[in-house]
């Protein structure tokens, strides 16, 4: 079988990361976007709404822009032997980029860069269907003292076909977990399902017949908060790298 040559491109200014503040500055820019990982800002969306975020509106613009250079499925990126950035996709594609200036906002799926990312924290949201009891009808926002969990919300459910009036509820928490105990049973799902439990009783929102609300865990959702990065290679780091954080 042929092997076929790498694409080539050559970009003054290449933007490197997924998360919101990526997209924002290479739109506002006008710069090439690479998104480095299959993570996703996120985001509760019911079936009647229309889906608004500034992360999917950045990234149809930049497409729109034609200011992504590679349809996602980024398996790999480093620096070559040249110094020119090398970007290899799921499919095995090989992308060669030659560039003036790199903006690196996330390290994910980087390796040959001269640098590593130090995770300090996480913002975590955990989905909670309500199982039993969720035509609530009102909405409900709790700010937490005192506890990792620092939001609790009854959203509407998007489990529930023709929910439009938004009467059926589900609960997502949000909370800042640090690193060294992103898997640490005391901060589990468990456990704020416990609180949650206990909250229910405390604010005293029950079934209409009387009966306690019953909850299922449906998925957690985490991405990096607070990061930094360190210099890890022998040298100086590449004049030519700029570091967001």
């Amino acid at each position: 079988m042929m092997k076929l040559p790498p694409l080539e491109y050559t970009f003054d200014n290449i933007v490197l990361g997924w998360r919101e503040e990526a997209v924002s500055f290479a739109r506002e820019h006008g710069y090439h976007l690479i998104v480095n990982s299959d993570q996703r800002p996120f985001q509760h969306f019911v079936g009647y709404q229309d889906i608004k975020s500034k992360w999917y509106e950045g990234i149809f613009d930049l497409g729109m822009r034609s200011l992504l250079p590679i349809p996602f499925s980024v398996q790999t990126v480093g620096l070559n032997e040249e110094g020119r950035l090398k970007v290899v996709t799921e499919g095995n594609t090989k992308v060669l980029i030659n560039f003036k200036k790199l903006h690196i906002f996330d390290l994910d799926n980087c390796g040959d860069m001269g640098l590593d990312e130090v995770i300090e924290e996480y913002l975590v949201h955990d989905m909670f269907d309500i199982t039993a009891g969720s035509r609530l009808g009102r909405d409900i926002v709790w700010t937490l003292q005192d506890s990792f969990v620092k939001i609790v919300e009854f959203v509407p459910s998007n489990r529930i076909d023709r929910n439009t009036s938004g009467d059926f509820k589900d609960i997502i928490t949000s909370s800042i977990i640090s690193a060294a105990d992103i898997k640490n049973f005391d901060y589990s799902d468990t456990i704020i399902r416990i609180l949650l439990e206990r909250k229910f009783k405390e604010h005293e929102i029950k079934q209409p017949n009387g009966r306690n609300l019953k909850i299922k865990h449906s998925f957690r959702h985490a991405v990096k908060s607070r990061f930094h990065t360190k210099v890890i290679c022998a040298g100086e780091l590449d004049d030519r790298i700029t570091t967001h954080e």
